[in-house]
Parts: C-alpha cells; structure tokens; sequence
C-alpha cells in the first residue's frame, strides 16, 4: 500500500539517498560529467518530486484526514503545498525537456525557499509557545524552536545570497573548448569577482560570479546562520535523545561519543571557510579536499543524527498514529538540513536536490504539529507518552491541550459577554485578554499539581 508508513519509510529515505549524492557532488566530493549529471537529475525528478512526493504527501493526507476535518486551515495548509510542490515537478520537466534553466530553475528555487522559510518559521513560532505554556522548563522545546527559526533564516538567506549577490555573465564559448561544468570558486580580475560555478556548452558560457564588493556579506550570512543552526538542532536532538535514555540511566559514554563526532567533523571542516566561504582561501589545495570532506561527512552524519533521534522516540512509544506523526516528522528532519546544503548554483540536479527544502519541511512541520494535537485531544494517549518518559512529546502534547483551552475559554468568555450586553442594552463588566490569561494560569497550574 502506496500510503503505508513502511513505504513513506522506503520513500523518504530514497529521496535522502539522492539528495546526499546532489550534495555531495554539487560540493566537490564526488566527481561527475555530463552524463552523471544528467542521471541524477532525472532521479532526483522522477524520485523526489514525482513517486516519493506522491508516497508521502499521500501517507501524510491519510493520518492527518481526522484533524485536517475539523481545521480548514490545515486541509487548506495541506493542499497548497500539495499543488505547489507539483507545480514545482511541472517546472523542472520543462527544463529537463526543453533545457531552458535561465528563468525557471530560479523560479523553482525563488518559490521554494519562500514558501520552506514560511513554514519553518511558523513551527518556530509553536516550539516557542509550547515552551512557554509549559513553564519556560522543557530545554528541549527551547532549542528546537530556535533552531527552526535560524533553519527559516537560513533557508531565505541562501535564496537572497544566491539570487541576488550572485551575477550571472555569459561569454561566447572558446573553439574546441569541451563541454562542461565546474565548481571553481577562483578569483577573476576581468570579472571584478570570484568565479563561483561554470557552465560551458558549445556555444556558450555562464558564469556565476561573486563580486568583490559582495563577498563579506556572502561569507558573513553563509558562515554564521547555517553553522549555528546546526549547533542548536544538535542540541535539541542530544537534549531529546538524553530525556528518552533517563529511564534507563545516564547516557552511555559511548553515545555522547558517537553523537558528538559529526558536530566535530562539521566544525573541524568549516573552520578554514569561516572567514574564506567556499573558496577556503588561505588554505593549501592540497588540503581543501580533506577539510570540505570533514565538513561534508559532518553535515550528513549530523542531519541523519538529528532525523534519528524521532525515530528513536517512535519506537518507544505504543501508538500506531503517534508512530505515524513522528515518522513523517522524522523524515522531513533528516532531509531539510541535507537539502540545504545542496548547491543551487547548480540549475539543474542542484537547484532540483536544493528546493526538496519545501517538501522536507512541511513533513517535519506537519509531523510534529499532528502529534501535538493528538496528544492533546487524547488523555489516554498522553498517558502512555507519560510511562515511556518522553519528555519532549510529553510536553508538546500539553502545551498544546493547554493553547486550545486557552482558546476555548476566550472564545466563551467574549460570546457570554456580548449576550450580557445584549440583555443589558450594551452593559457589562469587560474582561480584557489580562485578565483571562490569569484565570487559565490559575486553572492551569491547578491542573498541573493535580498530575504531579
């Protein structure tokens, strides 16, 4: 069954396969030519945004249809993405048949990062306020939230950095020169820049050049953003894994190791292009390579690390639907940071692998904000999240439970309210949002002391 968690599992991870070869050769890793190029580009098409696409957009229709009934907000929410990321397969088509990449691979790209920086930055918004109503204690609900705004910052930064300081120049193609395309990252004084990407067929050359009045803006956003908002989805994913071993004792040594190393390699690696970007100026080409393959191995260890800490949490729990939730959301986790990473400069397998960002991020959206509901709709659910000691999910479900409560009650409070005024002639004693709030604080800490 297309809309299985087993073949959303199978899906998901043959469309982070691909992505991790994009990346990887999009950054200098492995080698490729015209062909490789071309192969990957149809399967990451076809894969990514054709049958994997359809597979988890379809698993994800499927457990969200209870709550997506009762919130036109979310069915909407769930349809646009769903037109959108096939709109975005319709576009990659047209280039893939007509290789015309000059105005419809940066539209891809352009719609994409707006849209993945949107939905990042809205469950941002709802880790903050989980970590609110639960006390400002859940560390965990914190780091996330933060490192969901800094992935939505860094989703749009890489769309401004690459569309609008990148310039794209075109030179007629040299005789006999053969067809290709390289990554170069070389200074230029005829072009007043550093010569980012190139592109040659027979007749043509383009050129994406960096020019020098935009490199310390390019490398400032590019080496402060991204890095940090590794650094805090590591720690939200150690936080997470830590909570879900206290049940069975301290951390072992050997798991602070294992979880420790890609955080390492990504800092060992990026080091050298903290203050020289891609180019690694300053640094011997011989040892370019070693450093690029330390931050890449990093990166897509740490991205796999961050995925696999959900999928941890959902072996553990019981429930098949909660199972779901966290799979999707696992999925779109592991994917969002390696999808990133890929380089759109590249306009065809590269800006194909890059704008999965869209896809990635809805999933992981999606699949955390469903189990929140679900756990704030069911008490019998809540209790089985509470006996495996999972903080996080824990939280987020009465966090949640506690916002429709909050909801709820203004809503009674405002309708019972304008009755009065009704019966009154337009008297009554008004009751600002203050003055609500601290009720539900009052209600709600009550009910807290009587779970405890």
């Amino acid at each position: 069954m297309l809309t299985s968690r087993k073949a959303s599992v199978i899906a998901g991870f043959s469309i982070i396969f691909l992505v991790i070869v994009d990346l990887l050769m999009t950054r200098q890793i492995l080698s490729y030519n015209n062909d490789t190029e071309t192969i990957m580009f149809i399967l990451t098409v076809v894969i990514g945004y054709g049958i994997g696409s359809f597979v988890l957009l379809g698993f994800t229709k499927r457990v969200s249809e209870e709550i997506r009934s009762k919130s036109r907000f979310h069915n909407l929410t769930f349809w646009t993405m769903t037109i959108v990321q096939f709109f975005l397969l319709g576009l990659l088509l047209v280039v893939f048949f007509t290789n015309t990449t000059e105005f419809l691979s940066p539209l891809v790209f352009a719609v994409s990062s707006a849209v993945a920086s949107i939905i990042m930055g809205g469950i941002s918004y709802k880790f903050f306020l989980w970590y609110r109503l639960r006390g400002y204690k859940n560390y965990t609900l914190l780091f996330y939230g933060i490192a969901a705004i800094l992935l939505a910052t860094s989703i749009a930064q890489e769309g401004f950095s690459k569309l609008l300081l990148i310039q794209v120049i075109k030179e007629k193609t040299p005789v006999g020169v053969p067809v290709e395309s390289s990554f170069l990252y070389e200074s230029s004084e005829k072009h007043n820049g550093e010569i980012q990407y190139k592109v040659m067929d027979s007749e043509t050359t383009t050129l994406y050049i960096l020019p020098y009045s935009n490199i310390q803006l390019y490398v400032g956003l590019a080496s402060t953003v991204i890095p940090i908002a590794f650094a805090f989805r590591w720690l939200a994913s150690t936080t997470l894994l830590r909570s879900f071993y206290q049940t069975l004792g301290r951390l072992p040594i050997w798991l602070w190791i294992v979880l420790s190393l890609p955080l390492v390699f990504y800092l060992i690696g990026k080091m050298p292009g903290f203050l020289s970007g891609e180019s690694l100026a300053g640094v011997d080409e011989e040892y370019r390579y070693y450093f690029r393959l330390l931050f890449r191995i990093g990166n897509v260890c740490g991205n796999i690390l961050f995925g696999l800490a959900f999928f941890m949490v959902a072996r553990r729990v019981t429930s098949p639907k909660l199972k779901d939730y966290l799979t999707i959301a696992a999925i779109g986790d592991i994917l969002v940071g390696l999808a990133l990473s890929t380089s759109a400069l590249q306009q065809t397998y590269g800006i194909a692998g890059h704008s999965l960002v869209l896809l990635s991020s809805y999933l992981f959206s999606m699949g955390l904000y469903l189990s929140a509901v679900a756990l704030s709709q069911d008490r019998s659910l809540r209790k089985s999240i509470k006996a495996s000691a999972v903080k996080l999910m824990d939280d987020i479900g009465s966090a949640q439970m506690e916002q429709q409560l909050e909801q709820r009650v203004s809503k009674l409070v405002k309708k019972e309210q304008k009755k009065l005024e009704e019966q009154t002639g337009g008297f009554s004693v008004e009751v600002n949002e203050e003055e609500i709030k601290e009720y539900m604080k009052m209600v709600l800490s009550q009910r807290r002391s009587r779970n405890t």
